[in-house]
């Protein structure tokens, strides 16, 4: 279960994706004509697979298409391609939740690191975007599940660091030691039955499931502090 750092990275994470989501569909991916040719080949893939994935927490019949919250848009927003703004050779795929924040890759380059200018929130000497992470595949691991997480119908904090006996069924590793604009491991993600992903940010931990029931797998309900859409 555990998605591996190599060259299956993306194909078991769209797996995942599928458990947790459903079934893809054509209709939740980006055209091929509608994505620059000269982006690199992981991102283009992933816009073509989930590019336009609705977030399945929000009833469809309650948001005109055009307007329905995306699955990849909880936390932090994967732009659209018409979305992206380009720069210096580098075009930016991601916005920080807020608008705070970037992250770029090089176009016309399939081995592109991730570069972001989050740092210049921390560091009064950054200017421009530095790289983040090495490996664009593992920068969109870590951000797809966090944003399962954040996008879940039911999601929210617990209280304490992550304790395997606050749970009431195995926490399996998904993905552990996850880069994201930190240019330190920063996110572990766990799943606890079938349907409650966990996550570890920093020591924070964050649950999130699109079932209620799932819930009852966290052992004491005085942990739990929801958050509301």
């Amino acid at each position: 279960m555990l998605i591996p750092d190599n060259g299956q990275t993306m194909e078991r994470l769209k797996g995942f994706i599928c458990k947790w989501a459903g079934p893809a569909k054509p209709e939740y991916g980006i055209r091929q004509e509608d994505i620059p040719g000269d982006l690199p080949a992981v991102l283009k893939d992933f816009y073509a697979f989930a590019g336009r994935w609705p977030n399945p927490s929000f009833a469809s019949s309650d948001y005109p298409t055009e307007f329905r919250p995306k699955l990849f848009g909880a936390q932090d927003l994967l732009l659209e391609p018409e979305g992206q703004k380009r720069d210096n050779g580098r075009a930016a795929f991601l916005l920080e939740n807020q608008g705070s924040w970037t992250c770029q890759v090089d176009v016309g380059r399939d081995d592109s690191p991730v570069y972001s200018d989050a740092a210049r929130l921390w560091d009064d000497r950054l200017e421009g975007s530095e790289v983040v992470c090495s490996s664009l595949p593992h920068f969109l691991t870590t951000f797809c599940l966090q944003e399962l997480v954040f996008g879940s119908r039911h999601f929210g904090k617990l209280d304490g660091g992550l304790d395997p006996a606050a749970f009431r069924d195995t926490l399996h590793p998904i993905w552990l030691d996850g880069y994201y604009v930190f240019k330190e491991p920063s996110h572990s993600f766990y799943l606890c039955g079938d349907n409650l992903l966990i996550m570890d940010y920093y020591s924070d931990v964050w649950y999130g499931s699109l079932h209620e029931s799932a819930l009852s797998l966290i052992a004491d309900p005085g942990m739990v502090k929801p958050i509301e859409p």
